[in-house]
């Protein structure tokens, strides 16, 4: 990555931080601003009447930010779940716009992990529409 490239890399993930810092105090100190925010159902749901493998995610993530953990759990399981993949990938990013001795290349993924995140979530996806699993719908 050339200099100049590198520089508005930076920038760009520096602005991106602050943004979803400040947007994540104001989720978590003005609970009226959540309703307002909140989605009632997916575009998803609307049209097949069938829950997708986010349905409940927001809710999953603002039940966090209470530190309800119960209720999160509740709301999306699998959006709880994946919270630690998703931390690895924004420390990858990091990493690769701040660290110049570390690049694409040496970003190591096994394929298991490649194929069974998938499937995961399909099957995530299945068995939260069957009446027998109703307690992974949300809340």
């Amino acid at each position: 990555m050339n200099l100049h490239a590198k520089i508005w890399a930076e920038r760009a993930l520096l602005i991106f931080v602050l943004v979803m810092i400040v947007l994540v105090y104001f989720y978590v100190t003005t609970p009226a601003l959540r309703e307002v925010i909140r989605p009632h159902h997916c575009l998803f749901y609307q049209a097949t009447g069938l829950l997708c493998p986010a349905c409940g995610g927001t809710r999953a993530i603002g039940h966090l930010f209470d530190g309800n953990l119960p209720l999160a759990l509740k709301s999306n399981a699998l959006a709880v779940f994946s919270l630690p993949a998703i931390a690895c990938g924004v420390l990858a990013a990091f990493r690769l716009v701040f660290d110049p001795s570390y690049g694409p290349s040496d970003i190591r993924i096994s394929p298991y992990w490649l194929w069974s995140l998938p499937v995961l979530i399909i099957i995530f996806w299945i068995v939260r529409n069957l009446t027998y699993f109703s307690f992974l719908s949300p809340i």
